[in-house]
């Protein structure tokens, strides 16, 4: 018969409770590195192996991985799946107020039978009370949650008034989409456009100077189109600095047309243009791009091609690009 000591006993209980909070952090970090791994791979469009990721942190209990997993089936299928919804459930359960909004969702999201079960109005009142009391408070985040809320509750005017105050309060994107909902949704009242266009400027400009890079292309991009070329190639500078596709292939671009371009780049560099757009193409490998490089490699010298492939080999090293996809725009 095994014999065991009550101080033994005693300490092998302790040993276990002292290593438990260890085991949970240790859970918890792996969590969340998987969900920063799963969410580049997201950015990236890259999505079956997002997946993978999501779903081995929503597995630990990460509230966030569960919501973009369910995100994933959702865009494959187009409908809550019964899968799906699982992932969402989990989710809004542990808070995530985008996963309550999916839920609240109307028209097909509930799957081709209708049968999904939960209801629509309950969790966007459970949304509407958790965003809320936190928006009141100054959160950002919260705030843009609320306008969500709003645009599937059907009150355009609250949904734009909650942005407004997010972008007041200094939150990048919020800024972004105000310009975006000014210009291209034409939301807002105003007496003129010239009074809408500068605010869609102001919005735009606020966000670029925070550094969001899709308010830095569409400011360089809506600047040009005012005829402001020289305030417009300021931010095509800040265009090559980001890690955001659609902005660094633009930036290749201008470089490569120089004066004779839409921007009237003040100088052709052609060397650096063809460099960023290799090394894009190495690092996501698309076909558009490769069709950009053949396409000026015929313009330019044998000698300027090598210095753009050796310059193009210290760009965008161990930088992902990706594409700024919004957490519940999609």
């Amino acid at each position: 018969m095994l014999n065991i000591s009550v101080a033994r006993v005693c300490s092998l209980l302790l040993l276990l409770f002292v290593a438990l909070p260890v085991v949970a952090d240790t859970d918890q970090e792996r969590a969340e590195a998987l969900f920063q791994e799963g969410y580049i791979l997201y950015q990236q469009r890259y999505s079956p192996n997002a997946f993978t990721k999501f779903k081995e942190a929503a597995q630990l209990g990460h509230a966030e991985a569960a919501y973009y997993a369910g995100n994933i089936l959702r865009r494959n299928s187009t409908y809550i799946t019964a899968e799906a919804e699982e992932f969402y459930r989990q989710a809004a359960e542990d808070g995530d107020v985008y996963a309550m909004l999916r839920f609240a969702q109307k028209g097909k999201m509930c799957g081709t039978l209708r049968d999904c079960d939960y209801d629509r109005e309950e969790w966007l009142d459970r949304a509407m009370e958790l965003a809320l009391p936190k928006a009141e408070a100054g959160d950002t985040e919260a705030m843009m949650a609320l306008s969500s809320a709003f645009a599937i509750d059907g009150d355009p005017d609250k949904d734009f008034e909650w942005v407004e105050r997010a972008a007041e309060s200094g939150h990048a994107f919020a800024q972004y989409w105000m310009a975006v909902m000014l210009d291209e949704q034409d939301r807002g009242f105003y007496w003129t456009e010239k009074g809408r266009r500068e605010d869609v400027l102001k919005w735009l400009n606020a966000s670029a100077e925070q550094g969001f890079p899709k308010a830095i292309l569409k400011l360089a991009v809506e600047l040009k189109e005012d005829g402001r070329f020289e305030e417009a190639n300021e931010w095509v500078g800040r265009m090559g600095q980001t890690d955001y596709y659609d902005a660094l292939v633009n930036y290749g671009l201008i470089l490569l047309e120089g004066p004779d371009g839409m921007f009237r780049h003040p100088e052709t560099k052609p060397v650096e243009g063809l460099a960023m757009l290799m090394a894009l193409h190495r690092q996501m490998g698309k076909f558009e791009v490769k069709e950009f490089v053949e396409q000026y490699k015929a313009d330019l010298s044998a000698k300027d091609i090598t210095r753009a492939e050796k310059r193009s080999e210290e760009l965008l090293v161990d930088t992902p690009i990706i594409y700024y996809l919004p957490k519940f725009g999609m």
